[in-house]
C-alpha cells in the first residue's frame, strides 16, 4: 500500500508542479507587460522637445544621417531611451543601449524588443504612445518612441519587474509548500483506508475475524468499507453458525450413537438378552439417527438452493384437510389457490403437526385455519401448550434450537424441524413466523403466494 500511497503523492505533486508551473509563466508574463505599460505611461518624458530636436535635425540635413548623434544627446538630456521609426515602421534610430537588440515596430503604439546582452533570449512586446516629427510641410514623417532609463544602465523598469519576479518566486514557493503538505495529507486519507481494508483482508484470508474497517464520509471509499464491514460480519455469524451447527450435531448423534454401543455391549457380554423390547429401543435409535440424517440432508440441499420444488396449481385448503386428516380442527376459505409443491408442503404440514403434538397436553385441541390475506395465503397451525418464551419466537426456526432443552430429543424431535419449515416456506416466496401467549399455546403462521387468475 506504500507503494500506492507513492504513486498517488507523485501524480498529485507532479499535477500541482505543471500547474504552478503554468501559472508562474503566465503571471510573469503578464506582469511585466504591466509594469512596462505603467512606467513608460507615467514617465515623466519631455515628448515635445525631443519632436522638436528632431524635426529641426531633419529640416536642417533633410534627411536622418547623423541622426544617431541627436538620439545619444537627448537619451542623456532626459534620461530616456529612445527609438525612431518611419510611418511604416522601418526603425530609423535607436538609443545607444538598444543598438543590440532586435527593435521592431508592429502598428502605431507596439514596440517588440528582443535582447541577449544578459543571457538567455528575452522578448519585450510594449505599448508605447509615440510622437510625430513634422516636416517643414507641416507633414508626419516619422514617430518616435521614448521609454524610461536612469544613469546607472539598469532601467526603472527592469528594477521594478526583478522586484515583481522576486515575490512572484516566493509566492509561487508558498504555494508549493502549502500544496505538498495538502497533497501528503489527502493521499494519506485516501489510502488509510485501503490499508485497513487489506489488513482486514488478509485476516480473514487467514480465518480470523477482521476487524471492523473504519468508515468516515459517504463517498466510494466509505461504501466499501461498510460493504466490507457487513460481509465480515455474515461470514463472522456464518462461521459461528457452523461452529455451533457441527457441535450440535456431534451433540445430536452422540446420544443415539452411546445407547446403541452400551446396549450392544451389554448384550455382547451377556449382561442384557436381546428381547423384543430391547431389539425395539435399538430399533428406535436407528431411527432417530436416519431421521437426523435426512433432516440434515434437506437443510444442506436446501442451503445449496439445490433442494427442487415440483410445482402444481392446487386448491390449498383441500390439499391441507387431506393431509392434516384426523389430527386437527381445519377450516379454510374457500377458493384459495397456491402454486405449490405438494410433497414439500406436506413435510411443513407433518413438521407443524408434529411439534404441536409434543406440546399438547392431553384433552387439548390442535387448530389448523387456511385463509386469504391479500395476494398471499395463510396457514395457521394452533395448539394448546405451554406456549413459547417472547424471547424464543424468533429463534425457535435455528437449527437445533428447542425451547425446553431437558426434555426436546425425549419426545422424539432432531431439533430441526422448524428449520426446515422456514427453508421451505421461504423457497415457495413465503415466510414462517410464531406467536404465543404463555400458558395459552403457541401459534405457527406460514405463508404463500396465491396463484395469479
Amino acid at each position: 500500500m506504500t507503494r500506492l500511497r507513492w504513486k498517488l503523492l507523485a501524480a498529485m505533486v507532479a499535477l500541482v508542479a505543471v500547474t504552478i508551473g503554468l501559472s508562474a509563466v503566465f503571471a510573469r508574463r503578464v506582469t511585466h507587460d504591466q509594469v512596462h505599460r505603467l512606467l513608460i505611461t507615467r514617465a515623466p518624458l519631455r515628448f515635445d522637445d525631443v519632436a522638436r530636436a528632431l524635426g529641426d535635425h531633419l529640416r536642417a540635413t533633410g534627411g536622418w544621417s547623423g541622426v544617431d548623434a541627436v538620439i545619444d544627446r537627448l537619451t542623456d538630456e532626459l534620461p530616456s531611451r529612445l527609438i525612431l521609426a518611419s510611418m511604416d515602421g522601418d526603425v530609423i534610430a535607436v538609443s545607444r543601449d538598444l543598438r543590440t537588440a532586435e527593435i521592431s515596430v508592429g502598428g502605431e503604439d507596439r514596440v517588440t524588443i528582443t535582447t541577449t546582452a544578459r543571457g538567455p533570449r528575452e522578448q519585450l512586446r510594449i505599448e508605447v504612445p509615440p510622437t510625430r516629427i513634422l516636416d517643414a510641410a507641416g507633414n508626419p514623417v516619422a514617430r518616435v518612441y521614448a521609454m524610461p532609463a536612469d544613469d546607472a544602465g539598469e532601467t526603472t523598469a527592469e528594477r521594478e519587474i526583478a522586484a515583481v519576479d522576486r515575490r512572484l518566486i516566493l509566492l509561487f514557493a508558498i504555494a508549493t509548500l502549502v500544496a505538498l503538505i495538502l497533497t501528503a495529507v489527502i493521499s494519506r486519507r485516501i489510502t488509510r483506508p485501503i490499508e485497513q481494508l487489506t489488513v482486514a483482508v488478509q485476516q480473514m484470508g487467514r480465518g480470523s475475524v477482521p476487524v471492523p474497517v473504519r468508515v468516515d464520509g459517504r463517498d466510494e471509499i466509505a461504501r466499501l468499507a461498510t460493504s466490507f464491514n457487513a460481509m465480515a460480519d455474515a461470514v463472522a455469524k456464518e462461521q459461528a453458525l457452523r461452529r455451533r451447527m457441527t457441535g450440535d450435531v456431534a451433540h445430536e448423534l452422540r446420544t443415539p450413537l452411546t445407547n446403541l454401543r452400551c446396549e450392544l455391549e451389554a448384550i455382547q457380554d451377556g449382561l442384557v438378552s436381546p428381547d423384543a423390547a430391547r431389539v425395539g429401543s435399538l430399533h428406535e435409535e436407528v431411527l432417530h439417527l436416519q431421521r437426523l440424517v435426512e433432516d440434515l440432508q434437506e437443510l444442506a440441499l436446501a442451503d445449496a438452493g439445490a433442494l427442487r420444488l415440483d410445482k402444481e396449481r392446487v386448491d390449498l385448503g383441500a390439499v391441507v384437510a387431506r393431509i392434516v386428516g384426523a389430527q386437527a380442527d381445519v377450516t379454510a376459505d374457500d377458493g384459495i389457490v397456491v402454486d405449490a409443491d405438494v410433497t414439500r408442503l406436506r413435510q411443513v404440514m407433518q413438521n407443524l403437526l408434529s411439534n404441536a403434538l409434543k406440546h399438547t397436553p392431553a384433552g387439548g385441541r390442535i387448530r389448523v385455519r387456511v385463509a386469504r390475506d391479500g395476494c398471499d395465503a395463510t396457514v395457521a397451525v394452533a395448539d394448546d401448550g405451554p406456549g413459547i418464551p417472547a424471547g424464543d419466537l424468533e429463534r425457535v426456526f435455528e437449527r437445533f434450537y428447542r425451547v425446553d432443552q431437558a426434555r426436546g430429543r425425549d419426545r422424539g424431535g432432531t431439533g430441526l424441524g422448524l428449520a426446515i419449515v422456514r427453508r421451505i416456506v421461504e423457497l415457495h416466496g413465503g415466510r414462517v413466523w410464531a406467536d404465543s401467549v404463555a400458558g395459552r399455546g403457541a401459534t405457527v403462521t406460514f405463508t404463500i403466494p396465491r396463484a395469479s387468475s
